[in-house]
């Protein structure tokens, strides 16, 4: 079982981890700025609706305000809160997207 656990948990992480590749793309591409106003937007959700902790509310904001290496680096990389964050990700709304 805890095999099976540990194995789905590194696909899951791959997948975050994939998609914030794409996240990365997509900033520095053309749609970069719709992507980063529904990340905004998601996150305000959180914020009004208290859904989820102030330490990724703040994260969050924090990182899509900055430059997309940020992301990169905090979330892409091995930060110790990289899968924190990447689990609670205002991206998630482009997760059809990833393959």
């Amino acid at each position: 079982m805890r095999i099976l656990a540990r194995k789905a948990d590194a696909d899951k992480y791959e997948k975050l981890g994939r998609l914030h590749k794409y996240v990365l793309f997509l900033l520095r591409s053309d749609r970069g700025n719709d992507i980063k106003v529904r990340a905004e937007r998601r996150i305000r959700m959180w914020e009004e609706k208290d859904l989820c902790s102030r330490f990724y509310i703040d994260s969050w904001r924090r990182l899509i305000n900055s430059d997309p290496s940020e992301i990169e680096r905090e979330v892409c990389g091995d930060a110790p809160q990289a899968h924190a964050l990447a689990q609670n990700s205002p991206f998630s709304f482009l997760m059809d997207e990833v393959h």
